[in-house]
């Protein structure tokens, strides 16, 4: 199924951008345990780091010591020698020339390495297949230099990249999160490891205030345009409808950044009330009803707010709920319609929605299909 939402804005570009951030790991020498190196004669089985940080870097810190291990015996150079080069040079070609290798083979060694890496993580169930994916995505989007770029925070990292062409939505997903980080970590001038850590974390808003010397609010905005950017790219490209697009993209300049970014890790309550969001235009305040609506009609139909969010995109997705859920047309519709109302109700009273307005959405309610409704409240 389509798992559309703000999706892998948060968990999943998590590990794809700390485990890339590490990929110089300016520092690196000290966090990485340097000390013993590793030639492609003897190859030996890679030791165990000490990490700081979360856990999330803990496990990013194993994962990259074992690439950098397997990338240095291929590449039969010490693994210390792999790391400094990595993190002194301007970029790959001078760190391929400082190793005496070619800097295509450098570039396939090292992120070779660490494609391996994550299929065993993967494999072994240490990482889920959407934080997988948005790793690989992030592989295949950022050319290498930028992601050398990003974690010594040059202005390169923030050069505009272009819309990786796919078919497949979480792949589209993984690709709006792994933009998203980016986006942020620049807008705020820290690293991409710190601005996307706190997207996974349900505390980490407030830690990565204190890390870039901003409010929290400073913060919170960076995240929206960033995330409001990727998802009109994405539409741009043709890669969300014209619905999914315009309802995600007002929800992120509208919807409180917490909650979204709950729903888009899975722990989010869908039975929790979901505050009226605010709005400053007619677009987002029927964006505040879908986004009040859908969440609501999850919690009726004790769904994940994610998988509600997927019956936007097309027929194929709503069959694609039902099978998943377990619950028929009629029930998602009725839990939609019960739920949009309420989005309504919430408008008029905030002051959002005259009383002509509401009147005119709630016939509408009463009168047409689920995909033709939500294309109304899409604007």
């Amino acid at each position: 199924m389509r798992r559309l939402s703000f999706l892998v804005v948060g968990g999943a570009t998590l590990v794809a951008v700390v485990l890339v951030a590490g990929f110089i790991a300016l520092g690196g020498a000290e966090r990485l345990d340097t000390t013993q190196t590793a030639s492609a004669s003897t190859c030996p089985p890679t030791n165990s780091a000490s990490s700081q940080g979360s856990a999330a870097e803990a496990e990013a810190s194993q994962i990259l010591l074992a690439s950098l291990q397997d990338a240095a015996c291929s590449l039969n150079v010490s693994r210390e020698d792999l790391v400094l080069a990595l993190g002194r040079g301007t970029g790959i070609a001078e760190a391929a020339q400082t190793l005496g290798v070619a800097p295509d083979a450098l570039t396939a060694a090292v992120l070779g390495a660490i494609t391996t890496a994550v299929d065993a993580e993967e494999a072994a169930g240490r990482l889920t297949p959407t934080t997988a994916l948005a790793v690989r995505t992030l592989l295949e989007l950022v050319p290498p230099d930028q992601l050398l770029a990003a974690v010594r925070g040059d202005q390169d990292a923030c050069k505009e990249l272009p819309w990786k062409a796919t078919g497949d939505l979480d792949e589209i997903a993984a690709e709006i999160g792994v933009k998203t980080g980016l986006g942020a970590a620049c807008a705020l001038e820290v690293s991409p490891l710190e601005a996307v850590a706190a997207l996974a974390d349900p505390q980490g808003l407030e830690g990565l205030a204190t890390r870039a010397g901003a409010s929290q609010a400073t913060v919170e905005a960076a995240v929206r345009v960033a995330m409001e950017q990727a998802i009109n790219e994405a539409t741009e490209a043709g890669a969300l409808s014209g619905t999914e697009g315009t309802v995600l993209a007002a929800a992120a300049r509208v919807a409180p950044v917490d909650r979204l970014l709950a729903i888009v890790r899975g722990d989010d309550d869908p039975c929790v009330a979901f505050p009226w969001p605010g709005s400053t235009s007619r677009g987002e305040t029927l964006a505040g009803v879908a986004l009040v609506g859908i969440v609501d009609a999850a919690c009726q139909l004790q769904v994940p707010t994610f998988d509600m969010f997927a019956a936007l995109a097309s027929q194929a997705e709503l069959d694609a709920l039902i099978a998943s859920s377990g619950v028929s047309e009629a029930e998602i519709e009725t839990a939609l319609r019960t739920g949009l109302e309420k989005g309504v109700t919430e408008a008029q009273g905030a002051g959002a929605m005259s009383g002509i307005e509401a009147l005119l959405l709630r016939a509408v309610l009463s009168q047409v299909g689920i995909l033709d409704l939500l294309n109304n409240f899409a604007g």
